[in-house]
């Protein structure tokens, strides 16, 4: 007896090199169906594809031509050959997918629920961007700094040494409204203990915006805990060029040079080194975090242009925080170097080449770490911070 084959198809609005990206990138697998991804795109090489869910598929490419078809064998964990074809119709692109050599009619049903769900999200990432397992999800209203570790824990004199350190919360969400603030660790939410990013997304992923969810977290010593309140995760504006985009970051970069400079308007030197512990940083090491951030996102920017994955933004590394002051050792060195800094953000925007933006998922991604929503918030957060150290310095 013959096993099945399962073929699903979709008519995607989308350019055909869009959707082969999706097939072939590390990053284009993980803007629609993997959590983490690893694949080298030759005949032979190496797929690796993860899902939050616990679904996974290792194997090899088997043939590639561009733009027009992607085969792979699955290896493990249940044998089986993919067969992805794109052609251009009138109206629209035609992606075919069949799964061939499934065992059993039940694996074969599994299958046919799971690349349906898939492609469709697909389908919805090339065409608006919008991936559909991030804007289903409600969202507490967050900003993530980091896992804590040993210094983290030394350095907060916190009583575990697990949890999320946070950066702040975004206005008029949940995580605001109970009173988080910059510098909280998140350890438990509706009793799991938060050890990981991946327990975080589990918990909230079976709720909806407007539910409620338990939430507890340590300020120091001090365990805090409250029922907060779920939101919906709101659609961004997406430019429509990378001109746009690139315009739109440096208004938002002049915006925030603005502030910053009315911030440290008249502060003396040694004021911006007062440090209220010794593991915490001073003014100046916290304007050189901003410029080793942007110098971090360049190549993050490169990285999602190009589909590959960028592992660590280090951006909160002490030792390069220190050197950067280092070389910069006054308050106008650092805030030329940040300006100089912002500025090649901006000369990389337009610089990048223009058929990005057709690559929906990826340049959503660009937008949303630049826009007013990602960029803003992280920067305003330390100036906040920046402000309470001028304060103590003057106690």
């Amino acid at each position: 007896m013959s096993s099945p084959t399962l073929t699903l198809t979709r008519t995607i609005q989308a350019l055909p090199k869009a959707i082969y990206r999706a097939f072939t990138t590390t990053t284009g697998l993980m803007d629609w169906i993997a959590n983490s991804s690893d694949v080298e795109a030759r005949v032979g090489g190496r797929l690796y594809i993860w899902e939050e869910k616990g679904y996974h598929v290792m194997g090899n490419y088997t043939n590639l031509e561009e733009n027009q078809r992607v085969a792979f064998d699955i290896l493990a964990p249940i044998p089986g050959h993919i067969e992805v074809s794109i052609s251009t119709q009138d109206n629209g692109v035609i992606l075919t997918l069949e799964h061939s050599q499934i065992e059993t009619e039940e694996i074969f049903e599994g299958y046919k629920k799971h690349w349906g769900n898939a492609l469709d999200n697909l389908q919805i990432v090339l065409e608006t961007g919008l991936d559909r397992r991030l804007y289903s999800r409600p969202m507490m209203g967050i900003l993530i700094s980091g896992m804590v570790d040993k210094d983290t824990q030394e350095r907060l004199h916190l009583p575990l040494d697990y949890g999320i350190l946070l950066g702040g919360t975004i206005p008029g969400m949940g995580a605001e409204a109970v009173g988080i603030v910059e510098g909280d660790v998140l350890v438990e939410m509706d009793n799991v203990a938060i050890k990981d990013y991946h327990a975080l997304s589990q918990v909230i992923a079976p709720h909806k915006a407007g539910e409620t969810i338990h939430a507890a977290w340590y300020r120091g010593k001090e365990r805090h805990e409250a029922t907060m309140t779920l939101s919906g995760r709101p659609h961004p504006h997406i430019p429509a060029t990378l001109a746009e985009l690139a315009e739109e970051a440096r208004q938002i970069y002049a915006h925030l040079d603005g502030e910053l400079a009315e911030i440290l308007d008249g502060v003396a030197e040694e004021t911006a080194e007062y440090r209220p512990a010794e593991n915490e940083w001073n003014t100046k090491e916290i304007i050189a975090h901003l410029i080793n951030t942007e110098r971090a996102m360049q190549i993050w920017i490169i990285n999602a242009t190009e589909g590959t994955l960028f592992n660590n933004w280090a951006s909160n590394n002490h030792h390069i925080v220190k050197s950067i002051v280092d070389i910069y050792p006054t308050l106008p060195h650092l805030m030329a170097e940040l300006r100089r800094a912002e500025g090649q953000t901006v000369a990389l925007l337009q610089r990048l080449p223009e058929e990005i933006v057709a690559h929906k998922g990826a340049f959503h991604n660009i937008v949303t770490t630049l826009n007013k929503e990602g960029l803003s918030v992280h920067t305003r957060l330390h100036f906040d911070t920046i402000k309470s150290l001028l304060e103590g310095a003057q106690k």
